[in-house]
């Protein structure tokens, strides 16, 4: 941890949280990741060691918990109320990074994991149907085809990697650049959908309903070219 060696409350914070890779762990955390292995998964260019250190200086911080998990092998890391203050800062942050250095999305800088349980999260349940919606996320353009499921139960979305045993309501297949550029507001889901570019198969009323349960990124609309528009 680097000492501005400042009587000042943002270098103290800086200090803190500017270390690399540290704000992105607790923006995964912020989004309900506990387990190391979610985090690998999620952050895939964290190397196991740097995220192992990171871990370690958040949880000696008091900014992190390490507990262990009940009944179950292994242990999960949870946030702190200092940890879980952080929510709005890191929302800032977005908002400013999408208003002015977010010129244009790199595709290649897209991770399947991350962009699927993105969609999972900003998912607008009470815009689908009564019941369980078992969604099929089928991400194109790879070598062989990664197929991902967003469960909907009782108003809560859980990301899984293979079909557990349900039948299936939607299916949705892009590739992950559409994908992204759906995320980021670049072209709405129908948009995407009216193009060729994202295929669906559901019911009507999910279809001509796409972009209101489709959610995006909280910080599409500070766009630097909406706001130009």
């Amino acid at each position: 941890m680097y000492d501005y060696e400042e009587a000042c409350p943002v270098s103290k914070a800086a200090s803190v949280l500017c270390e690399r890779w540290t704000l992105q762990i607790i923006r995964e955390m912020l989004l309900g990741a506990t387990r190391f292995s979610e985090l690998q998964q999620l952050l895939p260019k964290v190397s196991p060691t740097l995220l192992n250190a990171r871990l370690k200086s958040l949880e000696s911080e008091g900014i992190v918990v390490r507990k262990k998990i009940a009944e179950k092998k292994g242990h999960e890391y949870q946030l702190t109320p200092s940890g879980a203050a952080l929510k709005p800062v890191i929302a800032e942050m977005g908002k400013w990074g999408m208003r002015w250095v977010f010129e244009k999305m790199d595709p290649e800088q897209l991770n399947i994991a991350t962009i699927v349980r993105d969609y999972a999260v900003a998912m607008r349940t009470d815009q689908l149907p009564a019941g369980d919606t078992t969604i099929q996320f089928t991400v194109t353009g790879e070598k062989t085809p990664v197929k991902k499921f967003i469960l909907v139960r009782n108003g809560n979305t859980q990301v899984c990697e293979d079909n557990i045993g349900y039948d299936v309501d939607i299916y949705l297949s892009a590739t992950l650049e559409t994908l992204g550029k759906i995320w980021y507001g670049e072209f709405s889901a129908l948009e995407a959908y009216d193009k060729g570019l994202l295929k669906v198969i559901g019911p009507t009323y999910c279809l001509k309903n796409l972009s209101k349960w489709i959610g995006v990124s909280q910080f599409a609309p500070y766009s630097a070219k909406r706001a130009a528009s």
